[in-house]
């Protein structure tokens, strides 16, 4: 996925996070207000990947299908994480929506993980340094199955 796409999306999840959205016209006039160079089909295209659905007549990320952590720490990060990334042998890339980031790496440096060496958040990103390549792996693991959780 081109990082152009990639940040589309992370706009698409925050403007149906932050006002109903009900068709794909509506999405495509916002993101084009917003100076985005889109189609209703490639804003389909980009529906479909998301595996958004409707709910009440507005577009919505999908229910739960996992059960829900328990631990609030957890359920932050469940509910945070838009999309997570590797860079490197020993870093990963956390996306949340704006103003997300500081209070998921908190979440996670209270987790204590054993694999993570630290956090550093920005506005809407978080680098997480693994302890090493396996350790890497273990996160990118745990925190994709707490993203499937939401």
């Amino acid at each position: 996925m081109t990082g152009d796409r990639r940040k589309r999306q992370l706009r698409i999840l925050e403007l149906i996070s932050t006002r109903p959205v009900r068709t794909q016209e509506e999405l495509a006039d916002a993101l084009n207000a917003e100076g985005w160079d889109v189609t209703q089909s490639s804003v389909s295209r980009d529906i479909t990947s998301l595996k958004l659905v409707k709910v009440d007549g507005a577009y919505q990320r999908p229910s739960r299908i996992a059960p829900e952590p328990e631990h609030p720490d957890e359920r932050r990060i469940a509910e945070g994480v838009l999309t997570v990334d590797t860079a490197g042998e020993a870093l990963l890339v956390l996306h949340t929506p704006a103003g997300e980031a500081n209070r998921v790496a908190v979440a996670i440096d209270r987790l204590a993980w054993p694999d993570v060496a630290g956090t550093i958040a920005g506005d809407d990103t978080i680098f997480l340094a693994a302890r090493h390549a396996q350790a890497q792996g273990r996160v990118l693991r745990t925190l994709r199955k707490l993203m499937a959780s939401r």
